[in-house]
């Protein structure tokens, strides 16, 4: 059901843009143009949002009838350890700037919509419902570089927008500085995260917890499968993944 929209909301927002001016990541017009979407709603109209039938591990959109959760030709080749996985968007040209505003140019800002996301990408809230998310870990060098993790800000818009039974807990820490996995193949990347996360004892997680690992796109599962094996390594057993774009 959708909430009643607060109306001094709409305020509150084109005051925030008068103070920090932004534009829209996809067309590049004027944020809040309806008082309450950052983006605005034509530009999400034209994103392709995953709803139907998709892949069980990594959420891309398939045609078929889903009995008991099919699996994508990619996913097959791999070893991917979680049991479930679900994306909100495809990766076209329009969302991968959408992502990059997030992720290379902090733009938080962005998140604030995910109500309206999750009503986009259906069935999303109830796949979260009860999950303690675990953000992909960046390393330290890179976090104090940029200053942010856009996994965990991500993470922290899904608990916001599903509510109560959801919860954050920074369990991973990033061993190794790895390069950025942007221009790697599939062999490539798998070697790139091998052994490079960790987890972080002073975060405890019960073993009976269903842990969500959070990152902001799935391309070939090597990181959130390199997560996953930690976990794992660990006696955690109810592991799945959820990301924002896929491809």
């Amino acid at each position: 059901m959708t909430k009643k929209k607060k109306w001094w909301v709409p305020y509150f927002n084109r005051a925030l843009d008068f103070v920090f001016t932004s534009f829209c990541p996809i067309c590049e017009g004027k944020v809040f143009k309806d008082g309450y979407s950052y983006v605005c709603e034509e530009c999400l109209d034209t994103l392709n949002w995953v709803r139907g039938t998709r892949c069980k591990l990594c959420g891309i959109p398939m045609a078929g009838i889903d009995f008991n959760g099919i699996t994508c030709a990619n996913c097959r080749k791999e070893n991917l350890l979680f049991e479930e996985g679900r994306c909100m968007f495809v990766l076209e040209e329009k969302a991968r700037g959408l992502i990059h505003d997030i992720k290379y140019h902090g733009a938080r800002m962005i998140l604030r919509d995910m109500p309206g996301w999750m009503e986009r990408s259906h069935g999303f809230i109830e796949y979260l419902e009860g999950k303690v998310l675990v953000p992909v870990p960046l390393h330290r060098r890179k976090l104090g570089k940029r200053g942010y993790n856009q996994s965990e800000w991500i993470a922290h818009a899904f608990c916001k927008a599903v509510g109560s039974n959801v919860k954050v807990i920074n369990a991973l820490k990033r061993k190794k500085n790895t390069p950025t996995q942007t221009e790697l193949d599939r062999s490539q990347r798998k070697a790139n995260v091998k052994n490079a996360f960790a987890l972080r004892r002073k975060d405890h997680l019960s073993k009976e917890d269903n842990i969500m690992l959070i990152d902001d796109v799935f391309t070939t599962g090597a990181t959130l499968n390199a997560c996953t094996q930690v976990l794992k390594d660990d006696g955690f057993q109810k592991i799945s993944i959820a990301t924002l774009g896929h491809g």
